[in-house]
Parts: structure tokens; C-alpha cells; sequence
């Protein structure tokens, strides 16, 4: 009868888990397509659409490559923690390089924006409209701003009204000077005005702005630099201890509560550099 009651539950769980492992199967690759699609609409706003569906599909496979990867290079006794480690890190790492590299995009397009002004203040001082002015950016610029105004113009093709078009501009690269030059466009296109005079007020305006952020970036240099050196120490501190004693960490690394207290040292250390940068780091002015 012991048998028997060990069979039967072993035939239930059997099935349980084989009409359940394709609902599983089906339902995640229902969520990955789900988050890829989310995230490649998130970064449409500050990359160009063929390399935000790259970037997407990062997103997606990071976190099981990363686990995999650490699995493959963490010793026998830590393969466990290398795939958390790991699994931690593909979630992480894709979304702060893709807000660097959007950053840097927002960073290049306002640098931009001063010559782009510039060159739609003379097309309009010899005659050129609005569009006509964007087309000569989007001819004589580099990117990113020529693939955004000509964006822009794509969209005011389509159907789109002007208005709608510059916030979706402003949406993907928002920033002060791109807010006034909208502003001005909008409201001489309604009421009228000298645009050329008023954007080399916005000129003026952009560089003023910039002094100021480099002073602010310099000013909070050294609170970077501080902060850096306060999340490598305890990594040197502990290579030269391993260097001088190689046994040293026996405990640490061999008995459960070694490994839970460098567990949870590694989660206070990650919280701490975090707090660190966010404290020595301004936003944009």
C-alpha cells in the first residue's frame, strides 16, 4: 500500500507538472515579448528605433546570460551565489547602459542645438520658413539632432500638426533650451515676432546655462572622486589581506554564516555607493 500511495503521488505530480510546464513556457514568453515591447517604446524616447529594439532584446536576454555566465566562472561552493550574483547583474546592467547612452545622446543634441539655432537664425534672415530652416539643419547638422528635427519634419508630412510634432521633440530630447526655441516658434507662429533676434537670445541664454553646469561639475568632482575611493577600499583592503594570509577569509567563504555575512556586506556596500553618487550628482541646470 506504501507503495502504491507513493506511485499514485508521484504519477499526480508528474501530471501537475506536465500540463503546468507548457502554461509556465507560454506565459514567459508572453512576458518577454510583453517587456520587450515596453522597453523598446521607452527607448524609442532616447534612441533611435533600430537600435532601441536591440537594446530591447538586451534587456530580455541579459539576466539569464549573466546568471549563466557566473555559473560557468564561480567555483563549485559559489555557483549558487554566482547565479544570483550574475542574475543581479544582466537585470541591472542593461538599463543603466542604455540611460548612459541616452544620456549621452540628450548630452551631444543640446551641445548641437547651439549651431542648429544658429543656422535656422540666418535661413530665416535670408528669406527660408520654418520647415525650410529645419530642413537646413537636418542637411548641414551630424546626428543626433539632424535624425530628430528630421524626425520632425517626417511627422508634419504625415499628418501631423507642427505643434504636436516639436513636443514629441521635446519629449524624446527634453531640455531649457529646446523649451524656449519651441516656445518661440509656437508663439511667433500665432502672434508673430522677430525670431532671428530671439533666438540669439536663446543662444545667449544656452551658454550662460552651460557655464554654469561646468562650475556645478566641477564643484562635485572631488565628492566623485571621494566616493569612488570609499566603494574600492574594502576590494584592496581585502586583496592585501588575501595577499599577507590566504587563509584569512576560511571562514568567510566556508561556513553559512561567512557566506551570509559577505551576502549581506555586499548589499549594504551596493547601497551605499549608490546613496554616495546620487548625493555628489546634480541634475542637469
Amino acid at each position: 500500500m506504501i507503495y502504491l500511495a507513493f506511485i499514485l503521488i508521484f504519477l499526480t505530480v508528474a501530471l501537475c507538472a506536465y500540463s503546468a510546464i507548457p502554461m509556465i513556457y507560454n506565459q514567459s514568453i508572453s512576458y518577454s515579448k510583453k517587456r520587450e515591447q515596453q522597453l523598446a517604446s521607452r527607448m524609442d524616447k532616447v534612441l533611435p528605433r533600430a537600435d532601441s529594439r536591440k537594446m530591447a532584446k538586451l534587456f530580455v536576454l541579459a539576466p539569464p546570460v549573466g546568471a549563466a555566465a557566473c555559473y560557468l566562472l564561480f567555483p563549485e561552493e559559489f555557483k549558487l551565489f554566482g547565479i544570483i550574483i550574475g542574475f543581479i547583474f544582466g537585470f541591472i546592467f542593461p538599463s543603466i547602459y542604455t540611460q548612459q547612452q541616452g544620456n549621452q545622446r540628450q548630452n551631444k543634441f543640446g551641445d548641437q542645438l547651439l549651431d542648429a539655432l544658429m543656422i535656422m537664425s540666418s535661413s530665416f534672415r535670408g528669406g527660408l520658413s520654418l520647415i525650410q530652416a529645419m530642413e537646413a539643419v537636418v542637411e548641414e547638422m551630424p546626428d543626433p539632432i539632424n535624425y530628430e528635427f528630421g524626425t520632425v519634419l517626417g511627422e508634419n508630412k504625415m499628418g501631423v500638426s507642427l505643434e504636436d510634432a516639436m513636443n514629441h521633440l521635446y519629449n524624446r530630447m527634453p531640455s531649457p533650451g529646446l523649451q524656449q526655441m519651441i516656445t518661440a516658434i509656437l508663439l511667433a507662429r500665432e502672434t508673430g515676432g522677430n525670431l532671428p533676434a530671439i533666438f540669439s537670445r536663446i543662444v545667449s541664454s544656452i551658454r550662460e546655462r552651460k557655464k554654469i553646469q561646468q562650475n556645478l561639475d566641477t564643484l562635485t568632482l572631488q565628492g566623485k572622486l571621494q566616493g569612488a575611493v570609499m566603494s574600492l577600499l574594502p576590494f584592496g583592503f581585502a586583496s592585501v589581506v588575501q595577499g599577507s594570509n590566504p587563509h584569512f577569509f576560511d571562514s568567510m567563504f566556508y561556513s553559512d554564516m561567512g557566506k551570509s555575512i559577505l551576502m549581506l556586506c555586499f548589499v549594504l556596500w551596493t547601497v551605499g555607493a549608490f546613496f554616495i553618487w546620487k548625493i555628489s550628482t546634480f541634475k542637469d541646470f
